[in-house]
């Protein structure tokens, strides 16, 4: 079992017909507020399994992203979003710009999937890294700070529309070549992908100047970005758990109480490190693997608060439906107050 800090309760459900389940129902209804976590590993069945028990017990429910976390809400909803299969990326992008971050880090084995091999009819495809870090598969390293990305973003989308680079302007100096550069691959190519992933990125800024720039080139060529931190968790191209979560309440997370008649939705103010944080929730039931965010909320509280942790594996969903079940025993059922 996985621990976080010295928790009041921690259990594990091992298996659909386990007793750790009837001690994880009596743990969660004792909570007075619930929080569901984690999920962004979990099957389509151990999803809908997950909110079922989050609406009996009506739950808050957020996967952890930080995306959801930013008050200004999800990017997709200020900016829209244009993106693609990760097969697309591989089968037709011949200018692949990795935009600070790193893929072998983030997702183990991408870059071998995905950079490496060649296009149809042997085209070339170029690679370029752009940010602190090389990447191995990058012909060309683009090195700028993570503290540049929205300055970036915003001068190579103003490069296209065929502005120049603001006077006595600092931030804009600093990655002036660097987009001048990539201004230049960009026009050349004739499909062109954004890989990126979630940062340090409190108010989204970098993401909502992500996506405008990726909007505005798919405006003039084929063009996506692909979020590593939204990729498919090897369900076979199955719904992942924003597009449970939005099936059932209306939004990809932050719902602050379960229930498919209307559920409430607020970024950042129900993330789920905010939620621990604040001392708001004090059960949580954790399916799957948690953000370090949340993990690290949820070991400041210590023994504040209760923790049930699923595994995300073949048996959860069957884990989930057999806490179901002992929540609606007589004498157990019924939403938290």
């Amino acid at each position: 079992m996985s621990r976080v800090g010295k928790t009041a309760a921690q259990v594990q459900v091992l298996g659909a017909g386990s007793t750790e389940a009837a001690r994880a129902a009596g743990t969660l209804r004792a909570a007075r507020r619930v929080l569901v976590t984690g999920l962004g590993d979990a099957s389509p069945a151990t999803l809908h399994a997950a909110c079922d028990l989050a609406e009996v017990l009506g739950a808050a429910v957020d996967a952890g992203t930080a995306d959801l976390a930013s008050p200004l809400g999800p990017v997709a909803v200020r900016a829209g979003a244009v993106t693609a299969d990760p097969a697309e990326l591989r089968d037709h992008a011949d200018l692949v710009v990795v935009w600070f971050c790193e893929p072998a880090v983030q997702r183990p084995g991408f870059t071998a999937e995905y950079l490496e091999p060649p296009l149809a009819g042997g085209r070339p495809r170029l690679v370029l890294a752009v940010g602190p870090e090389p990447v191995g598969a990058a012909r060309r390293h683009l090195s700028l700070p993570h503290t540049s990305a929205v300055a970036a973003a915003r001068l190579l989308h103003a490069f296209l529309l065929g502005h120049v680079a603001p006077v006595e302007n600092p931030a804009a100096a600093a990655v002036a070549d660097v987009c001048r550069d990539l201004a230049a691959a960009i026009r050349a190519a004739t499909c062109v992908g954004f890989v990126t992933a979630t940062a340090d990125d409190p108010l989204g800024l970098a993401a909502w100047a992500t996506r405008l720039l990726v909007r505005a080139i798919a405006h003039e060529r084929p063009a996506f970005e692909l979020p590593l931190a939204e990729l498919s968790c090897g369900h076979g191209g199955d719904p992942g758990v924003g597009d449970v979560l939005t099936w059932r309440y209306g939004a990809a997370g932050a719902v602050a109480r379960a229930d498919r008649l209307g559920a409430a939705f607020r970024p950042a103010e129900c993330s789920a490190a905010t939620l621990i944080a604040r001392g708001e929730v004090d059960g949580v039931l954790v399916v799957g693997r948690l953000p370090e965010t949340v993990e690290a909320a949820l070991a400041a509280r210590g023994a504040d608060v209760s923790v049930v942790r699923v595994e995300a594996g073949e048996t959860a969903a069957a884990s989930l439906e057999a806490v179901l079940r002992g929540l609606r025993e007589p004498g157990g059922s019924g939403a938290n107050p």
